[in-house]
C-alpha cells in the first residue's frame, strides 16, 4: 500500500516519510488528527516486530509513582481481568522481547515477537492494560507498598515489590550519585526527583494519588506510539484505531517537563553510602557532573559522547593517567549521558577514594584537560576512538533487537521535540566529525567551552557511612513504631485481616475462565521449522577451528581459548584478574597506553571471559577454558590478528605501577558488585558443591576469587613478587599451543580472509608438554554446606541448590516446561507477588542436572527458603488445565528458539560443539516439549523429594535479614 504525505489513514494523519538507506527502512511519522499524538513506523523485512506504547510520566516527587503504575497497570484491565496479565504473558509466549520500564521522564511498554498472531494479540492486550487498567487497591498494595502485618504477634512491616525493588537499588552508592548530580545540576526540576521511587519517600503516595496520576498521564495525547518489522502498516493503524483511540472523543493534555533552575555556578554535595565495616579507607566515591546541552544539539552531543571515552576510558588518556597515577583513587571513569533528560549532562568519577582528595582532584583534572587542549589531543588516539565509535554504529545494525534500538532512539528524539528522522541517520553527521575532529580541533574545542569554561557543575562526594543502614533502618521502625502508636484496636485488627486478605488472594490462581479471555496462541501456531546453527569444526593451518559462518556484517568475530586445567589450583582464584591485565597491560614493545590506541583503532573490543565445558553423556569430562575475544572490521583484521599474536608471545609485566593499580581498581569494583548484585557469588558458591564445572567456576570467578582479590589489594605490597610471578608463571603455562581453541563467527568473504592471516596465532604459540590438575574436593577447602555472605545491601539474594538428576539421566524437555511452570508461576507467585522479591529463577545445568533456585532484591530469607522447600509437593500435586498447559508449553518452545545476533548465535554454536550438544539432540528436546503431558511434569517430584534434604544453601545481603534466621546457616562471613 502507498501512503501519502498529508493524507489519513484510520486517524492518522501522515506529516512525513522517507526511506533511510543506512538503515534500509521506510519511516513514517503520523500524527492523530483527533488526539495529536504521533506514531513514528520503521518497515523494513524484519521479522520480528516490535511495538512500544510510551508516556510521558513527569513526576513531582519520589514517591515511584510512575514505576508503581509500570508495574500495576500489568496486573489486569476491564477487557483482560487477569491477575498478572504481565506474568501470563511471559509464561505461555513466543515474545522475543517483553517488558516495562520507567525512566526519569517516561514510561513505556514495548514487546516484540516473530509470530505475527501473537504480535496483535500482544498490542491489544498492552493497549488494553494501559489506557483501561482495573488498579485494584490490592495491586497497589501489593506492587507499590502497605503495611504488612500477619498476626498480632508478627512484627509490622513496609512491604511491596517496587519498595523493596527499590531499596536494593539504593544499596548501590552509583544510584546515589546519580540522584544528586540530578539534584544538584537541575533543582526544582522533573530530574531532581527520583521517578523509581525512594524508599523513605514511597509510603507516603496514597492510593488516591497513584489513581490520579494514571488519568492524568496515560491518556493518548500524552503518548507515543512506535511500530517496527514487517506488519502491515496498514492494518496496525487500522487496530489501533478503531480498538482504542477512537474511544477517546476530545484530546487531552502533554505532561510538561518542568526544567527547574540550571545551575549557573559550581555546586558542591556530600552524601553518603552504607557500608557493613567499620574499615573506611579509600571507599569514597567523588564525582563531577556538568551541565553541558540540550538534546537538540545532536552533532556537539555526538562529538562529547566520543569525547568522553578519550578523556575518561582511553587508557591513552593524559588525563586518565594523570589522575589514576596521582593515587587520588582506584579508578577514573566517565561517560557521556545523552538520554536520560531534556539536557546532555558529562559525567566523571572516581573509586575508591577519599573526601580529602576532593579539591586536589578537581585541580588535577582542570590542570589536565587545560594542558590536553593547549597542546592539542593526540590524532593517533582521536583517530582511535572516531574507529571504535563507528565500529560500534556498524555492530548495532546487526543487533537482534535492532527493532529495540531503532524505537529507542525515535521515542527519544519525539519525546524532546526533535526530528526523529535525523536521530535515526548517523553517516553524514559522523564523516562531517570525523574531519572536523582531526582537522579542524573541534573536540579541543568543545573541551574548553563545555567542560573548562563551563561553571554549571556539581561535585558530588559520597562518603561511606558504617552506620547509615543502622540509621535508616532505626528511623523506618520509627516511622511504623509512630503509626502503630496511633491506631486503635479496630485498626490494628483491619490491618491484620487486609495483610491476611491480600497474602489469600495471591494464593489464588487466574481460573481458566479468566485466563480464557487473553488472547493466546496454540500449538497449531508453532513453527514447523527450526533453524539451528552448528559450528562446523574446519582444519585451517594445522588447528581445528570452530567456524559459524554468518551474516555479521562484515564484522568479524574471533575467540582465543585456552585449556586452564593446565594451572595449578593456587593460581586459578586470580585468574580473571589475569585476563584483565593481559588485556590490558601491553607487550614488551608497546606501553600500556599505545596498546590501548591500537587496540581501539583496530578493534571493537578486545576482552577475555572465562567458561566450563561439560561433555553430553561423558559425566566425567570437565574442561575449563580462557577465553580471548577479538571483534574487528575487515580492513582491521590483519593488524588485530598481528596484536594477537603479539600478546601470545610477548605480553609484558614489567610495568609494575600500572599493575598495581589495575588491582586497585579491580577490587574496587569487585566489592561494589558484591554489595549491590552478589547473587552470582552465592550462585558459584552452591554449583561448587555439586560438580567439579562448578569448583572451577567458584575458584575463577566466585568467593574464593573475591577474597584472594581483596587480599592481594589490602596486601599489594607485601605480595607484589610473588604476584608477578604467578602472572608470568600463568602466562607461561597457559599460552600453549596444545591448549588452544579457536572459534570463528563471520561471513564468507571475511572467512576467506582468516582463512588467509590467521596462522599468526598458532604460529605465536610453542607446542610445550601439558600436565593436567585436579581441582581438590571440596571436603579439604572447609566450605560449609549452608554458608552466609553478609554485605550493605538492604535486601538479600537467597539461593539453594543440588543435584537433581544425577549425570542428568532423565533429563528431557518434559522438565523444561516443568522448570518454566516453577519459575513463572510457582516462585514467581510465592516469592515475588507474596514475598515482595524483585525476581526469582531458577538456574540448571542441562548436561549435569544440578539446579539452583535464586531470588533477586529479596526482602525475606526463611519465607524464601520455604518456598523452595515447598517444590516437591507442589510437583507431586501438580494439576493443570489443558489450556494451561499448552500455554507453558509454547513459552518453554519460544525458549528454545531465542532471537539472537550473528555474533551469539556463533558463540551459541562454538559452547554446543564444545559441550557436545547437536541438532538431533535439540530436536529431540522439542518434540519432548511439544508433547509433555502434567504426568510427564508430576514424574520429576521423587527426584526434587530427594534433593531438597541433600542441598545448599547460600545466601549473601542484608546483616539483619540473615541474622534474624541465623540457624539456617552454619557460618556467617564478612564480606
Amino acid at each position: 500500500m502507498t501512503f501519502t504525505i498529508g493524507s489519513i489513514y484510520s486517524g492518522f494523519r501522515l506529516v512525513t516519510h522517507s526511506f533511510i538507506q543506512e538503515i534500509a527502512s521506510d519511516v513514517y511519522i503520523f500524527e492523530h488528527e483527533l488526539l495529536k499524538c504521533p506514531l513514528l513506523a520503521i518497515k523494513n523485512s524484519d521479522t520480528n516486530k516490535t511495538f512500544s506504547v510510551a508516556f510521558n510520566t513527569t513526576p513531582t516527587d519520589s514517591t515511584g509513582v510512575a514505576h508503581i503504575l509500570e508495574h500495576s497497570v500489568l496486573m489486569g484491565s476491564k477487557k483482560y481481568p487477569v491477575k498478572d496479565v504481565f506474568g501470563e504473558i511471559n509464561k505461555g509466549g513466543l515474545t522475543t522481547f517483553l517488558n516495562a520500564m520507567t525512566g526519569a521522564d517516561v514510561t513505556y511498554y514495548p514487546f516484540a515477537t516473530r509470530n505475527l498472531k501473537e504480535y496483535f494479540n500482544i498490542m491489544d492486550v498492552y493497549c488494553d492494560v494501559v489506557f483501561n487498567p482495573l488498579l485494584d487497591r490490592s495491586t497497589f498494595l501489593q506492587e507499590g507498598w502497605h503495611y504488612h502485618q500477619e498476626s498480632p504477634d508478627s512484627p509490622l512491616q513496609f512491604q511491596g515489590v517496587v519498595f523493596n525493588e527499590m531499596k536494593g537499588a539504593f544499596s548501590d552508592p552509583i544510584r546515589h550519585i546519580f540522584h544528586n548530580i540530578f539534584a544538584g545540576l537541575m533543582p526544582g526540576s522533573t530530574y531532581a526527583h527520583e521517578s523509581g521511587g525512594d524508599p523513605r519517600n514511597i509510603p507516603d503516595l496514597t492510593y488516591e494519588q497513584f489513581c490520579a496520576f494514571h488519568k492524568k498521564h496515560y491518556h493518548p495525547t500524552n503518548g507515543i506510539f512506535l511500530l517496527y518489522g514487517d506488519a502491515p502498516l496498514a492494518d496496525e493503524l487500522e487496530f489501533l484505531q478503531s480498538r482504542f483511540l477512537s474511544a477517546f472523543p476530545a484530546p487531552g493534555t502533554r505532561a510538561t517537563i518542568e526544567e527547574g533552575q540550571l545551575a549557573r555556578q559550581p555546586v558542591f554535595i556530600t552524601d553518603s553510602y552504607a557500608v557493613d565495616s567499620p574499615d573506611t579507607k579509600a571507599k569514597t566515591f567523588l564525582a563531577v557532573g556538568t551541565n553541558v546541552a540540550t538534546f537538540a544539539m545532536r552533532e556537539e552531543n555526538t562529538a562529547l559522547q566520543i569525547i568522553a571515552n578519550i578523556l575518561f576510558n582511553s587508557d591513552g588518556s593524559p588525563l586518565k593517567n594523570a589522575i589514576v597515577s596521582s593515587g587520588l583513587c582506584k579508578d577514573f571513569g566517565g561517560f557521556f549521558m545523552t538520554n536520560s533528560s531534556s539536557r546532555t549532562i558529562m559525567i566523571t568519577y572516581l573509586v575508591g577514594s577519599e573526601k580529602e582528595h576532593r579539591d586536589k582532584f578537581l585541580e588535577l583534572y582542570r590542570t589536565a584537560l587545560d594542558k590536553m587542549v593547549g597542546e592539542g589531543l593526540d590524532r593517533d588516539l582521536v583517530l582511535a576512538e572516531l574507529n571504535k565509535y563507528e565500529f560500534g554504529i556498524r555492530e548495532d545494525a546487526s543487533k537482534a533487537q535492532r527493532g529495540l534500538d531503532l524505537l529507542g532512539k525515535a521515542m527519544t528524539a519525539l519525546k524532546y521535540g526533535i526530528d526523529p528522522i535525523e536521530a535515526l541517520q548517523n553517516d553524514e553527521l559522523f564523516a562531517k566529525l570525523r574531519h572536523k575532529a582531526l582537522e579542524e580541533s573541534y573536540f579541543e574545542q568543545l573541551i574548553r567551552q563545555y567542560l573548562l569554561d563551563n561553571p554549571s557543575t556539581v561535585t558530588v562526594t559520597l562518603v561511606p557511612d558504617p552506620d547509615k543502614q543502622k540509621r535508616t533502618q532505626a528511623e523506618e521502625q520509627e516511622r511504623l513504631a509512630a503509626y502503630e502508636a496511633k491506631a486503635t484496636e479496630e485498626e490494628r485488627a483491619e490491618r491484620i485481616r487486609q495483610t491476611r486478605e491480600l497474602m489469600q488472594e495471591q494464593l489464588q490462581p487466574n481460573s481458566v475462565e479468566t485466563l480464557s479471555l487473553l488472547p493466546q496462541l496454540t500449538l497449531a501456531d508453532l513453527s514447523t521449522k527450526d533453524d539451528f546453527h552448528i559450528a562446523t569444526p574446519t582444519e585451517m593451518f594445522g588447528q581445528q577451528v570452530l567456524v559459524s559462518e554468518l551474516p555479521t556484517n562484515h564484522i568479524s568475530y574471533l575467540d582465543v581459548g585456552f585449556d586452564y586445567s593446565c594451572l595449578p589450583p593456587e593460581l586459578l582464584p586470580l585468574l580473571d584478574l589475569f585476563g584483565t591485565i593481559v588485556t590490558e597491560i601491553g607487550t614488551k614493545r608497546l606501553s600500556y597506553q599505545q596498546f590501548a590506541k591500537e587496540i581501539a583503532t583496530c578493534t571493537g573490543a578486545f576482552s577475555h571471559t572465562l567458561a566450563t565445558y561439560t561433555k553430553r553423556d561423558v559425566p566425567d569430562f570437565t574442561r575449563p577454558v580462557f577465553w580471548l575475544h577479538l571483534k574487528c572490521l575487515p580492513a582491521y583484521l590483519d593488524p588485530a590478528l598481528q596484536l594477537v599474536a603479539e600478546i601470545l608471545t610477548s605480553v609484558s609485566f614489567a610495568d609494575r605501577v600500572r599493575i598495581r593499580e589495575i588491582v586497585g581498581r579491580e577490587f574496587a569494583w569487585a566489592e561494589h558488585s558484591a554489595h549491590s548484585e552478589g547473587y552470582h557469588l552465592a550462585s558459584n558458591r552452591v554449583f561448587a558443591h555439586l560438580s567439579l564445572a562448578g569448583r572451577y567456576n567458584e575458584a575463577v570467578n566466585g568467593v574464593t576469587a573475591y577474597l584472594a582479590i581483596k587480599d592481594l589489594a589490602q596486601n599489594y605490597d607485601a605480595q607484589e613478587e610473588k604476584f608477578l610471578a604467578a602472572l608470568g608463571k600463568t602466562a607461561n603455562l597457559l599460552f600453549n599451543r596444545n591448549n588452544l581453541i579457536l572459534a570463528i563467527t563471520a561471513d564468507g568473504q571475511e572467512l576467506g580472509h582468516f582463512t588467509r592471516a590467521g596462522d599468526c596465532i598458532p604460529d605465536a604459540l610453542a607446542s610445550q608438554p601439558v600436565t593436567r590438575y585436579e581441582l581438590p574436593e571440596l571436603g579439604s577447602t572447609g566450605m560449609a554446606d549452608h554458608e552466609a555472605f553478609i554485605t550493605s545491601a538492604e535486601v538479600v539474594f537467597a539461593i539453594q541448590g543440588g543435584n537433581l538428576l544425577k549425570d542428568a539421566v532423565g533429563y528431557n524437555g518434559h522438565f523444561e516446561v516443568l522448570k518454566t511452570y516453577l519459575s513463572r508461576d510457582y516462585l514467581w507467585n510465592t516469592v515475588r507477588q507474596m514475598g515482595g522479591a524483585y525476581g526469582c529463577f531458577i538456574q540448571f545445568g542441562q548436561l549435569s542436572g544440578n539446579l539452583a533456585f535464586v531470588s533477586y532484591r529479596d526482602p525475606q530469607v526463611k519465607k524464601t527458603y520455604d518456598a523452595y522447600q515447598g517444590v516437591p509437593s507442589v510437583v507431586a500435586g501438580l494439576d493443570l488445565p489443558e489450556k494451561v498447559l499448552e500455554q507453558l508449553i509454547i513459552g518453554t518452545y519460544g525458549n528454545f528458539d531465542p532471537l539472537q545476533s550473528a555474533a551469539a548465535k556463533g558463540a551459541t554454536a562454538r559452547n554446543d560443539f564444545l559441550n557436545g550438544i547437536d541438532v538431533a539432540y535439540k530436536e529431540q528436546r522439542l518434540a519432548e516439549i511439544v508433547h509433555s503431558t502434567v504426568a510427564d511434569l508430576k514424574s520429576f517430584a521423587a527426584a526434587f523429594a530427594e534433593m531438597m534434604p541433600k542441598s545448599y544453601r547460600v545466601i549473601i545481603g542484608n546483616r539483619a535479614k540473615i541474622e534474624a534466621d541465623r540457624s539456617l546457616f552454619d557460618v556467617l562471613i564478612d564480606l
